[in-house]
């Protein structure tokens, strides 16, 4: 794990975070981002879910991470203080040192939860579209697999609908590379076709989230 000490090149305003909480009645991954940097403080801004603001106290130990194209960045702080006017935000130290690990794109966690594949339907001379429920069996920042009764073949080209588990992604195209029977569906595990690089960040952030939860339920 690389140290990097010049923490303003790597740290600056507007950047998202995600918050670990190990323990407490607030235990949990929260995102956040830096509102605003005032000196030696970082002012970040409070999670809420459904408009319900967490509040987490003064003194609650935070593991706070992002990505960037340098990888994955983090340092541990705690919350110094917080405050709501003009808007909830919390306070916690600069920190004097970053911490960088490889973000490896290709990592794959297993994920599960609905989707839907937009596929090619050859009816004679007529090319139609159909959509088919399907269930995401793992995801990477370089394709995954889903479970589902298409009619997918190898090396075919199909548009998958994340139906909002993403943030800010709709759907991304796909490549079939590997077909095998699952009773009475088929597994695809398939390519991610012409994504663009801030869809494939986006893909990349969930994967790392999805990564930290897994290892907090593991223990």
């Amino acid at each position: 794990m690389e140290k990097i000490e010049n923490v303003d090149k790597f740290l600056s305003v507007n950047q998202k975070l995600l918050l670990e909480v190990k323990v407490g009645d607030y235990a949990g991954i929260y995102d956040s981002r830096v509102e605003d940097i005032d000196g030696d403080l970082l002012h970040i801004s409070m999670h809420s879910e459904r408009g319900v603001t967490i509040p987490l106290k003064p003194k609650t130990k935070l593991h706070i991470s992002y990505v960037m194209d340098r990888g994955r960045l983090s340092f541990k702080s705690i919350v110094e203080d917080r405050f709501m006017d003009p808007r909830p935000m919390l306070k916690v130290p600069k920190p004097d040192a970053l911490f960088r690990e490889e973000l490896r794109a290709f990592f794959r966690v297993d994920a599960s939860f609905p989707v839907k594949l937009l596929v090619d339907i050859n009816e004679g001379d007529i090319i139609k579209q159909k959509m088919y429920e399907a269930k995401m069996l793992d995801l990477s920042g370089g394709g995954c697999r889903v479970l589902c009764n298409a009619p997918i073949e190898r090396n075919d080209i199909f548009e998958l609908f994340f139906l909002g588990a993403i943030d800010r992604l709709d759907s991304v195209k796909l490549e079939a590379k590997r077909i095998r029977k699952n009773e009475e569906n088929i597994e695809v595990g398939s390519e991610f076709y012409s994504v663009t690089q801030g869809d494939r960040d986006k893909i990349i952030k969930y994967v790392f989230k999805r990564q930290v939860e897994l290892r907090k339920l593991l223990g």
